[in-house]
């Protein structure tokens, strides 16, 4: 397991690449991306409770590139009765004090969400929950293996029993580089694709032409 010093290096390092875990990334252009998406995310952060809108747009932002797992989600809030019940559990799961507790009140395999699984529960809980949560999904899962900070997993998906130690980690990360856990969200998201060589590897960056390559990039998770 790497030394604090390099955990501390690592996530204060590769926060900076998000949203782009490639090469011809622009520094600028990132730390743009960066700013509109916290102040996006601002109107979530901390809310008691969400109208069905906001709900959908959370689903809709977090899952833009993964349309299939996007549309699966959605469909738990269309129908009256149905976003009556997920209005229900997003509350209480707000309301929640503990990590386990907030994620299984909104998986649709323990009575939450039609269409819920973990990452689209832990996308949820991240938007409103800026200061407990992070996002889980494979990529940030495959960074945290790579560090050696949890065990690899059993599946290809991210499973219930993933959830606890993934959000200690990402704690322990966010106490250890003294930064917020958005950064740490976004580092691991940044440096899945360089897994096997983390946490020292950190490949350069040139900057763009206005118009050239990398100046609108996707949405990254």
């Amino acid at each position: 397991m790497p030394s604090e010093r390099r955990l501390r290096r690592f996530v204060r390092r590769w926060r900076r690449r998000y949203p782009h875990p490639v090469d011809w990334v622009d520094d600028r252009a990132n730390r743009q991306c960066r700013r509109s998406e916290n102040e996006w995310l601002a109107a979530y952060g901390g809310v008691a409770q969400l109208r069905r809108r906001e709900v959908r747009a959370l689903i809709s932002w977090a899952f833009t590139a993964d349309p299939e797992r996007r549309e699966r989600a959605l469909q738990g809030t269309i129908a009256p009765a149905a976003w009556g019940h997920a209005r229900r559990r997003i509350r209480r799961a707000l309301a929640a004090e503990h990590a386990t507790e907030a994620l299984d009140l909104l998986l649709e395999s323990q009575g939450g969400v039609t269409g819920w699984d973990v990452e689209v529960a832990s996308a949820v809980l991240a938007g409103c929950r800026p200061d407990d949560y992070v996002a889980a999904d494979g990529r940030r899962l495959q960074a945290l293996e790579a560090l050696g900070l949890v065990m690899p997993r059993r599946t290809e998906t991210v499973a219930r029993e993933d959830w606890l130690p993934f959000v200690k980690a990402c704690r322990r990360l966010s106490r250890v580089a003294e930064v917020p856990l958005v950064d740490v969200q976004r580092a691991l998201w940044a440096a899945a694709d360089r897994a096997p060589e983390l946490p020292e590897r950190i490949p350069r960056t040139r900057r763009t032409a206005p118009g050239g390559r990398g100046s609108s990039p996707p949405r990254s998770g």
